[in-house]
C-alpha cells in the first residue's frame, strides 16, 4: 500500500478513543454510584457542580470543560448518582512520565463522604497501570480540604504560583507525587 494512502486509511480506522475506561459501579456508605469516563452532556453538570463551590465565575468556564472532555491526551472521570454529575477528575496524560490533575470536584451535598479519595485512587491506578512515574496538580493556598486530601496521598509541594487564580488573585501551590 502506498504510505500516503495507508496514512491517511489510518485516519478513519483508529477512531478508539485514547484513554479507555470501563465503566464502574461503587458503593459509599451502601450508596451506589456510577463512575465512567466523561461525554460532553457532563460540561453542564460540571458547571452545576463548579457553581456548589465556588463563588461565580466558576475557575473553569463551560467552554473550556467542553474542550477538556474531549482533549484527546486527558481523561475525564464522572461519578454519577442518578443519573446525575455530582463529581469529577481530570488528568492529563499528554506527558509520557508526568500525569496533571486539571481538576477535582465534588458537588457540596456530597463532600466528605471519601470521593476524592475515590477519584485520585482511580487515576492513581489507571496512570500506575500505563507507567506514569509523577503526578503534579496545582491548588490554591487557602484550600484546606483539598490541601489536607492531596496531603494524605504524598504530594509535596514543588512551587509557589504567585497570583494564579484569575478570580481571587491567590497563590497556587504546585505539587508532585512519585506514582
Amino acid at each position: 500500500m502506498f504510505p500516503m494512502l495507508k496514512k491517511f486509511k489510518n485516519l478513519f480506522i483508529n477512531k478508539a478513543p485514547r484513554f479507555d475506561f470501563e465503566e464502574q459501579v461503587i458503593t459509599i456508605d451502601d450508596q451506589k454510584f456510577t463512575l465512567r469516563k466523561a461525554i460532553q452532556k457532563d460540561a453542564i453538570e460540571y458547571m452545576k457542580v463548579q457553581e456548589t463551590i465556588y463563588p461565580i465565575p466558576v475557575p473553569w468556564p463551560i467552554d473550556i470543560v467542553k474542550m477538556e472532555i474531549s482533549n484527546k491526551n486527558a481523561l475525564y472521570l464522572s461519578l454519577i448518582d442518578k443519573e446525575q454529575v455530582v463529581a469529577f477528575i481530570g488528568v492529563s496524560l499528554g506527558d509520557k512520565s508526568e500525569s496533571h490533575i486539571t481538576n477535582l470536584a465534588v458537588h457540596v451535598d456530597y463532600q466528605n463522604m471519601g470521593i476524592g479519595h475515590l477519584l485520585l485512587n482511580q487515576v492513581f491506578d489507571y496512570c500506575r497501570k500505563r507507567n506514569y512515574q509523577k503526578m503534579s496538580l496545582e491548588v490554591d493556598v487557602t484550600n484546606d480540604p483539598a490541601l489536607a486530601l492531596y496531603d494524605a496521598f504524598g504530594f509535596k509541594v514543588k512551587t509557589v504560583h504567585k497570583k494564579y487564580y484569575f478570580r481571587n488573585h491567590h497563590d497556587a501551590l504546585e505539587m508532585m507525587v512519585d506514582l
